[in-house]
């Protein structure tokens, strides 16, 4: 039975570094099997469909696909369509995190270990807030994220796995995507 999964590439398209054109992406993954290969915007989103139900399985394989056709080594997060799902059912900050385009979910696999982030108290990031579930952190930045002192101690939190984000405009779109 396929599986539709949405792949989030890592630091790709970004100040001029792993420069991968999407149409050339859609190319090569269609070439390596999958099927309904679908892409949004130039920062690394993809829907496909796979035979393989196991997303660390299709992560894998993307990432051999990115190394064998463009020469990169790039770490790719991948969610079944399920997950992404539950990402957008679990919001936490529903009715709070009012601007789409300043509320993150940060994609982590593995999912991290909750004490890194422990030493975080809420109360002083107000009105910003974060909130781990498993493998997904959703963090508000009312604000913005320049400047924003509860992204600056997240990075020095130091999570120690790889972590890809999306703003919550492109979650759901990416979710409209992998149900077309």
């Amino acid at each position: 039975m396929a599986t539709t999964h949405i792949l989030l590439l890592r630091g790709i398209n970004v100040g001029g570094n792993n420069m991968i054109g999407m149409a050339p992406l859609r190319a090569a993954l269609e070439a390596a099997g999958f099927t309904g290969v679908k892409t949004y915007l130039q920062s690394g989103n993809a829907v496909v469909t796979a035979s393989s139900a196991s997303p660390a399985k299709v992560a894998r394989e993307v990432e051999q696909v990115i190394e064998k056709e463009f020469g990169l080594s790039i770490k790719v997060v991948v969610r079944s369509r399920r997950q992404i799902e539950r990402v957008v059912a679990n919001d936490p900050f529903a009715g709070v995190a009012d601007v789409p385009k300043w509320y993150f979910v940060n994609f982590c696999d593995p999912a991290p270990d909750p004490r890194k982030l422990a030493h975080l108290d809420p109360a002083e990031f107000e009105p910003e807030r974060f909130a781990l579930d498993g493998d997904t952190l959703y963090v508000w930045h009312p604000g913005g994220l320049q400047n924003s002192p509860l992204e600056k101690a997240i990075a020095k939190a130091k999570l120690g796995v790889t972590v890809t984000a999306r703003n919550w405009n492109t979650v759901n779109k990416l979710l409209d995507l992998a149900e077309e």
